[in-house]
């Protein structure tokens, strides 16, 4: 590694950690939540709320390294805005169980404009990957929140599109291997819910964090669908 990469890369990191330190600090002022929300999340303080720095001063980094590489450094804007976004959403999530229209809309835009710049830097035509990504995995979501009733809520659908749009532009098997380890990793933690009875078959779960989680494993990891399946 470069001395010119690794001071990049820590800078990223710095920059990361005090970003994530603004969002905790709103965060834990429990703004986001409305009327009728059934806040779980009140038992996070001390050390246990300063997650979102950790995560994010290891996460940027992470993510410029791996795309920048692969693709280009046109790219890691978008992916470095996509991580600040996962963060916010899976601690919101994972309180109340809703994923804000104040922050999965405008993130259709603000990516959609990066993505765009990437391309066209680029010199390439990613930016139709990411379309049909979009409208691919918006498509399935919303299928599978008719199938399930309800349990798959509004905002997993409308924040699908965001992950589409982001694992679309890197690529089918990213899309592939993004919705692969979303539905393992909401499968392991329904079941883990289920046996240590905190859920029943009708209890509605906070998806959104799978869907975080499994959308970076698929932008870090790099993998492709053969290398998984063989």
């Amino acid at each position: 590694m470069s001395a010119a990469l690794g001071g990049a890369l820590l800078t990223l990191a710095l920059a990361g950690a005090v970003v994530g330190s603004l969002t905790r600090r709103e965060l834990v002022t429990f703004g986001y939540r409305i009327d009728g929300d059934e806040p779980r999340g009140d038992r996070w303080a001390g050390w246990v709320s300063w997650w979102p720095v950790v995560v994010l001063a290891a996460l940027w980094p992470a993510v410029a390294a791996t795309v920048g590489a692969r693709y280009g450094w046109e790219a890691v804007p978008a992916y470095l805005l996509l991580g600040w976004l996962s963060v916010a959403l899976v601690w919101i999530d994972a309180d109340v169980h809703r994923l804000p229209n104040g922050l999965t809309y405008p993130a259709y835009p603000a990516l959609a404009v990066l993505l765009v710049a990437a391309s066209v830097a680029l010199g390439d035509s990613r930016w139709l990957g990411s379309l049909v990504g979009m409208v691919a995995v918006f498509g399935l979501f919303a299928v599978l929140s008719i199938l399930s009733r309800g349990q798959l809520g509004l905002g997993d659908v409308k924040w699908s599109g965001v992950i589409g749009l982001a694992l679309g532009w890197l690529g089918v098997d990213a899309v592939l291997i993004g919705l692969m380890a979303t539905f393992l990793v909401g499968g392991v933690w329904a079941l883990a819910l289920l046996l240590s009875r905190r859920a029943t078959g009708k209890t509605m779960l906070a998806y959104g964090p799978a869907m975080c989680i499994g959308a970076f494993l698929a932008i870090l990891s790099g993998a492709r669908v053969l290398d998984v399946v063989v």
